[in-house]
């Protein structure tokens, strides 16, 4: 068993104001206390982010949210953070953010990094994307052209999910669009020895 793979342990934390009740992971028992130390800040500043955008400059907002664990093996962590703000319009509104990082350096991965340069990446993606949505008959508020550059995304499974927030693409009604694509998909323009090659094992 090659332990430097093994998954990292978790602890779960609580972030309680009045009208705000989050609760957010944090990780312990690193061999590296930098990346330790990264990683927990990254995840406890993007929590206070998705909390201060979600409250309305004019009316009370009351926030609860909570996180998922999407892959933790191989010296790498991605996870959501989930948060819904009410405060009293028609619907609650709900962000959802990924962080994937490397567990050995505390590294965050931005979408554009997974890939080699000048790859076509966001055209690859986007082709595939668009063609889902035709085949899902996912309703959307205009013609779909691109993902961002930037766009929402973890691993899970040998996937590399990218998503959409409320609103982005599509009605209220849809939620968050999902889009899952296999890794090996994309094999032919992700970085070597990058995360995506080392989720897929190669």
């Amino acid at each position: 068993m090659d332990f430097k793979y093994l998954p990292v342990k978790i602890q779960t934390y609580r972030y309680y104001i009045p009208t705000t009740d989050v609760l957010y992971p944090m990780v312990i028992g690193l061999e590296n206390p930098a990346a330790q130390r990264k990683i927990n800040e990254e995840i406890y500043k993007l929590m206070l982010d998705i909390a201060s955008e979600l409250r309305h400059p004019q009316f009370t907002t009351y926030i609860t949210g909570s996180y998922e664990i999407k892959a933790n093996e191989r010296n790498f962590l991605s996870l959501t953070l989930g948060q819904l703000g009410n405060f009293g319009g028609a619907h609650p509104m709900t962000i959802i953010k990924a962080l994937n990082m490397d567990v050995s350096s505390g590294k965050v991965y931005r979408l554009e990094e997974l890939f080699k340069q000048d790859s076509g990446y966001v055209e690859r993606i986007s082709e595939i994307v668009s063609r889902e949505i035709i085949e899902r008959d996912i309703p959307v508020l205009e013609e779909f052209k691109s993902i961002r550059p930037d766009q929402d995304f973890y691993i899970v499974d040998n996937n590399l999910i990218i998503f959409f927030q409320l609103y982005e693409i599509s009605p209220y009604v849809a939620g968050f669009p999902y889009f899952s694509i296999p890794i090996y998909v994309l094999q032919d323009i992700i970085v070597e020895d990058g995360i995506l090659s080392r989720m897929m094992g190669i």
